[in-house]
C-alpha cells in the first residue's frame, strides 16, 4: 500500500553497503527456507520449539494496541483485534478549557428547562449519565463531527453516550457493549470511539477467559476505539481511584458507537460489509405506547403498532420515518 511505498522509496535512497554479517545459509534459516540445523541454535535463549520458525509469529493476537495521528482523518485501517489511542485527540493534554464548557453548557441547557440534559445516575450510581443532544451543547455538536469525520462513520449509524465521572469516586464496572448479544446492533456498529476530558482516569480490559487485565491510560483530550472482536472477548470498564486520589476533579466520557468505514475483516484485511438497513427497521415501543422520551431524535420507526406487533418484533417490517440520528446524541 502507500506505506509500504514510502518506505521503499526512502529505502532506495540508502547506499549499498554489504554491512549484514550473516551468511546466505543463516538468513535463510532465519527466514524458514532451511530446515538444517544450525551449529549456533535458539536453545540457550529459552526459546520453546515451537517458537523458532517465523511462521508461528504470524497468528491472531489477542489484543493489537496502535497509536494514530490526531490529524483530519485516521488514514489506517483498523482491524477486529485493535485497540486505537490517540492522544491529544480533541485539545492538548493540559488544556482542561473544554471539559468545563462541556459541563458549563449542559448545565445551562438544564437552567433553561431541557429534561433530557439533566443528569441521571448510571446503574447502582456508578456515575451519571446525560441525554442532552448537540442542540443542547455546541461543544458536544462539535466533538460528534469530529468523530464522524476522523473514523469516516455512517452517521445515521451512530449512537452516542454522554458519561460524568464526578469525581474519583465514580467508576464504571466492566462489561460487554449491547453490540456483543444484540443482532440489531451488531448490524450497524464496528466501532467503539470514547473520549476522554478533565482527569486521567484508566481505562480497564479484562480477557472473558483467562481473567489477564489491561490498563491504558485516559488522559484529557485522548480518543480510543477497540473492534468486535475485542468486545466479544474481552470486557471492559473505568477503574476506581483510590481514596486518596478521589478528590482530584472530574471526567466526561463520550462514547459514540456505529459503522466506521476504516474498520476491515480481522482475518483478511478487506473491509466489512455495509451496515445492514434492516437493522433500523424495529419500531418504536415507546411510540406505539403513546409517547416516545426521544422524539425525532429516536432510533428506531415511529409508527401506531401494527396488530400482532405489539411486542416489537424486528422482522416485522414496519413502514413510517426510519431512525437514522444518534438517540442520544443527533447531528442536526
Amino acid at each position: 500500500g502507500g506505506r509500504a511505498s514510502a518506505w521503499s522509496a526512502r529505502e532506495a535512497g540508502l547506499r549499498a553497503v554489504r554491512d549484514d554479517p550473516r551468511s546466505a545459509r543463516v538468513k535463510r534459516h532465519a527466514a524458514g527456507k532451511d530446515k538444517r540445523p544450525l551449529r549456533k541454535c535458539l536453545d540457550g535463549l529459552s526459546t520453546d520449539a515451537d517458537d523458532q520458525h517465523p511462521a508461528s509469529t504470524l497468528v491472531r493476537p489477542a489484543m493489537r494496541v496502535i497509536t494514530g495521528h490526531p490529524g483530519a482523518r485516521y488514514s489506517g485501517q483498523l482491524r477486529t483485534d485493535d485497540v486505537l489511542i490517540v492522544p491529544d485527540f480533541l485539545c492538548a493534554e493540559g488544556d482542561l478549557s473544554l471539559y468545563y464548557k462541556l459541563v458549563e453548557e449542559v448545565r445551562e441547557a438544564q437552567a433553561l428547562g431541557a429534561k433530557e440534559a439533566r443528569w441521571r445516575a448510571w446503574k447502582d450510581g456508578c456515575h451519571l449519565v446525560s441525554k442532552a443532544g448537540p442542540e443542547s451543547s455546541p461543544a458536544y455538536r462539535e466533538i460528534l463531527r469530529r468523530i464522524e469525520t476522523y473514523f469516516g462513520m455512517d452517521a445515521s449509524s451512530m449512537y452516542a453516550r454522554f458519561n460524568w465521572y464526578v469525581d474519583g469516586a465514580d467508576w464504571k464496572p466492566l462489561h460487554h457493549d449491547t453490540a456483543q448479544f444484540s443482532q440489531r446492533r451488531a448490524g450497524k456498529q464496528n466501532i467503539t470511539v470514547g473520549v476522554s476530558l478533565g482527569r486521567p482516569r484508566e481505562l480497564v480490559f479484562r480477557h472473558v477467559d483467562s481473567g489477564v487485565r489491561s490498563y491504558f491510560p485516559q488522559p484529557n483530550g485522548m480518543a480510543f476505539t477497540f473492534g468486535r472482536a475485542i468486545n466479544i472477548h474481552w470486557k471492559h470498564g473505568i477503574n476506581a481511584l483510590p481514596e486518596e486520589l478521589q478528590d482530584e476533579g472530574g471526567r466526561i466520557s463520550i462514547i459514540v458507537w456505529g459503522w466506521a468505514s476504516c474498520a476491515v475483516d480481522e482475518e483478511n484485511g478487506e473491509a466489512e460489509p455495509e451496515v445492514r438497513p434492516e437493522s433500523f427497521s424495529r419500531p418504536c415501543l415507546q411510540y406505539q405506547g403513546g409517547k416516545c422520551t426521544y422524539g425525532e431524535r429516536c432510533k428506531f420507526v415511529h409508527q401506531a403498532a401494527l396488530e400482532g406487533d405489539r411486542e416489537g418484533n424486528p422482522e416485522s417490517g414496519p413502514e413510517g420515518r426510519p431512525g437514522g440520528a444518534p438517540r442520544e446524541a443527533s447531528l442536526p
